[in-house]
């Protein structure tokens, strides 16, 4: 079959289309909403509350023989560890592969973070592809990978692999033909990992080593070595100044010896990746240099004149690239609240209060910056209620509709359980506003029903700034928890379609 031009994203559907993936989970997020919703128009993708929820379905549909695959950004990949982690051991069915979006730069997360690592700590095959090409072979690659050690196999993209165009090269690959073996309870749960290490993780090596996901191009004796995204401006610049250059699409386990072979032959080396020095931290020759070298950023992008300036310096032991920490006032503007927010009032009332204040990363985390700078604390989805009950005094805990189903109703039932004295502010506009405006359920009736009598229901429309100011006022008198539920409607819908 003659190559096709696709999108990453067109490439995950078409993959999961030849693979014949039964089912595909996952939770909203930059940058893998695109990718989703092209697997939602086949029928066989659905998006779930949480990560590990997502990742547990999926485990539940290898067992029973069917391929599965689950989309997530990053920071999901958190949520997901631990049956991710424990599944490598554990023993799976027919394939799961895992499609980890990488928000490189943090443009739209609450971090920058590298998925690569999940795959030393799951001790798991973790495939970086560069393309669309590559990220469609890395797909197919997975699943007959990860049925043949019964582990998952995590596939890391970060948006430019995503939206850029390439050739892609079609084929189905053989039905999956394998369910969960029910002897792998014969072994201990020591047993389990050594059987693992000694048939699953050891078929991994050698299939780094072999991997057509690999590629070297040479040329002068200066090389680049690079994976995922990176291996586009690499590609690049080694192009424009004649260097070789080794693009890595299968990164874990480590090919150690194909890298080394490739650093011998050559006089020095640059390594471009992101975010991370990953692939440098494997690596201790003084011919490598990179990003713990000095002679590129240790954190962002990079982008072909980076690489090109560092690789005209390649000689140079050591490099001092000047590091100035990107401020909001550098970025030149912050997001704030929609025109039209309904729970603006809510807002204006909770400055005004002047307490400690632990935000969900939903549309609540905009109140951090100008014009109301309120927020303390504002780690992950469904923490702020867990984090308020760690506050000196009664505090307020902000979370939307979205992060309460995420994983904040747990946080809810333990502060309850445990008489935790917290004031929690639900905003419940039924979007998922911050990841792409997907529809959640009315959680109003959930809330009632299981905290009824320290719950005020409130419609936002009827609000102002002073009603809702003497309202938590008189709550946060109360030494227990509180909830203080305001419905409103978001008015932009799917304003956020890329977080």
């Amino acid at each position: 079959m003659a190559p096709v031009s696709l999108t990453g994203v067109e490439a995950v559907r078409a993959a999961a289309e030849d693979a014949g993936v039964r089912m595909a989970t996952g939770v909203p997020g930059y940058p893998i909403n695109a990718a989703f919703t092209a697997l939602q128009e086949t029928g066989i993708a659905r998006w779930q509350f949480n990560e590990k929820i997502a990742y547990e379905m999926a485990l539940g549909a290898s067992a029973c023989g069917d391929r599965a695959m689950v989309l997530s950004k990053h920071v999901g990949i958190n949520v997901m560890a631990d049956p991710l982690i424990i599944s490598a051991t554990h023993g799976i069915g027919a394939g799961i592969v895992v499609i980890a979006g990488d928000d490189v730069g943090a443009m739209l997360s609450q971090n920058e973070q590298d998925s690569r690592w999940y795959g030393k700590l799951a001790e798991i095959p973790v495939l970086d592809p560069q393309g669309p090409g590559e990220l469609y072979d890395a797909v197919l690659e997975g699943f007959l990978l990860s049925e043949q050690i019964s582990a998952p196999v995590l596939v890391r993209v970060t948006e430019p692999v995503l939206l850029n165009s390439g050739p892609v090269n079609r084929r189905k690959i053989p039905e999956a033909q394998k369910k969960i073996d029910r002897h792998i309870w014969d072994y201990t749960m020591l047993g389990k990992h050594q059987k693992y290490l000694k048939d699953g993780w050891s078929t991994a090596h050698h299939r780094a080593l072999s991997s057509p996901l690999n590629k070297i191009t040479r040329k002068t004796r200066i090389g680049l070595i690079s994976s995922g995204s990176a291996s586009q401006p690499a590609a690049e610049a080694a192009d424009a100044m004649r260097l070789s250059h080794l693009s890595l699409g299968f990164v874990n386990p480590f090919p150690k010896r194909k890298v080394e072979d490739f650093v011998n032959e050559n006089e020095a080396i640059l390594i471009c990746e992101e975010p991370s020095p990953y692939i440098e931290s494997h690596l201790s020759s003084p011919k490598v240099k990179g990003r713990f070298t000095g002679h590129l950023p240790m954190a962002g992008g990079l982008d072909v004149q980076m690489i090109m300036d560092a690789a005209e310096h390649i000689m140079e032991p050591k490099m001092s690239l000047p590091v100035e920490p990107e401020t909001m006032k550098d970025r030149g503007f912050f997001k704030k609240a929609c025109d039209g927010c309904p729970f603006q009032p809510v807002y204006e009332a909770i400055k005004a209060l002047n307490v400690n204040v632990a935000s969900d990363v939903g549309c609540s985390i905009l109140t951090s910056g100008p014009p109301y700078n309120m927020v303390d604390v504002a780690c992950s989805l469904g923490s702020p209620v867990s984090v308020a009950a760690g506050f000196r005094e009664k505090g307020i805990a902000m979370l939307g509709d979205f992060g309460l189903l995420h994983t904040g109703m747990q946080a809810l039932l333990n502060a309850r359980f445990n008489n935790q004295n917290v004031l929690t502010v639900i905003f419940v506009n039924q979007r998922a506003a911050m990841t792409g405006g997907q529809t959640v359920p009315d959680i109003t009736d959930i809330v009632k029903s299981t905290f009824g009598d320290v719950t005020t229901v409130n419609e936002a429309g009827g609000l102002t700034a002073d009603k809702v100011k003497a309202d938590l006022e008189g709550l946060l008198k109360q030494p227990r928890l509180s909830i203080y539920l305001v419905r409103g409607q978001c008015p932009e819908g799917a304003m956020h379609q890329k977080a």
